[in-house]
């Protein structure tokens, strides 16, 4: 299996970067000032940048993107990035069909109209990926659950990278039974395409099937959350193979273990001051950010020796 990266979504928590070789970063249209912050941050540090449109938090919303204001956005990020010595791919503006809460029930119902109105929402994104292409960018393209496999073979004539997007609402089994239908589809029909998982950050997940990349804003919501995640053994002896330390910050949590020594013990050996990882949610989504940075290079080593597979019972996910 090849090589996989992790881009790091959301805003970055810190006006510098710690210490932390973080090179694959997502930003969002939907908040245009991260991907300047995250230029300024990174300097002309090499690395590998995503610009997803933000459709989805958009139409969380009610709201809808204006596809001419995207594609001039993309345009002048794409001679930008190229000045700081990124390498930057645009991802295509899809249209998520249905409503807000609604997505599972739409995706697995049989009722023709239902299926209209998914194959709908495919075929306008289709028509914006090809409006990209006729503008000069090839685009990432999304293939969503629901979705004929149609859409699938018609996007891989127009983009060599295209996101692989399970229905947000519905359960880790049914989207894991999906991603599999869509990664044996490819396989099956011999499908040369590089793929990105969107909002994907789980180990079992990234280890199981051949991602391109994968991104998920994760290290920013445990930590807003007080939550952070250590390696098993801590930073200095870390064994990403067994069950990762889950550390609840906030004292009325009823799973806390914050003060107990061991664990004391593990966060000191974070490189930030401890009371500072106890008051600051920023801190902490440094130590998670950490924690996925080792956690990257523990599954491309998995996959470059492909000596074993590892469960999810095995993971602790």
């Amino acid at each position: 299996m090849s090589a996989i990266k992790l881009y790091f979504a959301g805003s970055w928590p810190f006006k510098t970067l710690k210490g932390l070789d973080v090179r694959n970063k997502l930003s969002s249209y939907h908040y245009p000032t991260q991907f300047y912050d995250w230029m300024e941050i990174t300097k002309e540090n090499h690395g590998y940048h995503l610009l997803d449109s933000g459709a989805f938090s958009v139409w969380a919303s009610g709201a809808t993107i204006d596809i001419e204001k995207y594609l001039s956005y993309a345009k002048e990020c794409v001679k930008i990035a190229k000045k700081h010595n990124k390498q930057l791919r645009v991802v295509n503006l899809d249209v998520i069909p249905g409503e807000v809460g609604k997505t599972s029930s739409l995706v697995l119902s049989s009722k023709p109209s239902d299926m209209e109105i998914i194959d709908k929402a495919a075929a306008q994104g289709y028509e914006n990926l090809c409006y990209f292409i006729d503008n000069g960018i090839i685009p990432i393209h999304v293939f969503h659950q629901g979705e004929s496999f149609k859409w699938l073979d018609k996007m891989v004539e127009k983009t060599d990278y295209i996101g692989i997007s399970p229905a947000n609402d519905l359960s880790q089994k049914q989207k894991r039974r999906w991603i599999d239908r869509a990664f044996n589809y490819i396989e099956k029909n011999n499908i040369k395409v590089k793929t990105h998982g969107f909002a994907v950050f789980d180990a079992n997940t990234m280890l199981s099937y051949p991602w391109t990349s994968c991104d998920a804003a994760t290290y920013r919501l445990l930590g807003a959350y007080g939550q952070i995640y250590l390696p098993y053994g801590g930073f200095k002896n870390p064994d990403y193979s067994r069950p990762r330390v889950h550390i609840f910050i906030s004292d009325k949590h009823k799973k806390n273990v914050f003060f107990e020594g061991k664990v004391k013990e593990l966060l000191d050996e974070s490189g930030f001051a401890y009371e500072d990882i106890k008051s600051i949610g920023s801190v902490r989504a440094m130590i998670n950010a950490k924690y996925f940075l080792g956690l990257e290079k523990w599954i491309n080593k998995q996959k470059k020796t492909n000596k074993k597979k590892y469960s999810q019972e095995k993971l602790g996910l």
